[in-house]
């Protein structure tokens, strides 16, 4: 669970975001945010046995969480929050037992989860210093 927060954090922030981060911030922030949360498509893929609404929500969720931790390396100007960040996520949704819920419940669960990521996102964007990209 390491391994892949701190390989995603690489690829989509450390890479793809400060790449496109050189001729626009906004579409590199969207871009790099959205691609985060489509590359979780994999999923239905992998054999993990995830259907296609969990696989929807988890997407949906990456976006939003995508937005948190590119506003973390952005604003921060650092890898390493964001890959912590990434793995704690990661690690505590292994341990989420979330099998028995419907799909209602499936539904209110993620929205609490992007309502407080989107909240948060917006908090961190008013009060982290504005160090720009820094040292990856």
């Amino acid at each position: 669970m390491l391994c892949v927060g701190f390989l995603e954090e690489v690829i989509f922030r450390g890479l793809l975001f400060t790449a496109l981060a050189k001729d626009n911030v906004k579409s590199a922030i969207i871009i790099s945010s959205v691609t985060f949360g489509i590359g979780h498509v994999i999923n239905l893929f992998n054999g993990n046995g995830m259907d296609l609404v969990s696989n929807l929500c988890q997407i949906v969720f990456a976006i939003s969480v995508g937005f948190l931790l590119v506003t973390i390396f952005y604003r921060g100007g650092s890898l390493i929050p964001c890959i912590l960040v990434h793995s704690a996520i990661n690690t505590l949704g292994t341990f989420a037992d979330d099998a028995d819920l419907t799909p209602e419940m499936h539904l209110l669960h993620l929205s609490i989860l992007i309502v407080i990521t989107v909240a948060y996102t917006l908090i961190l964007t008013r009060t982290l210093p504005n160090r720009r990209l820094g040292r990856i």
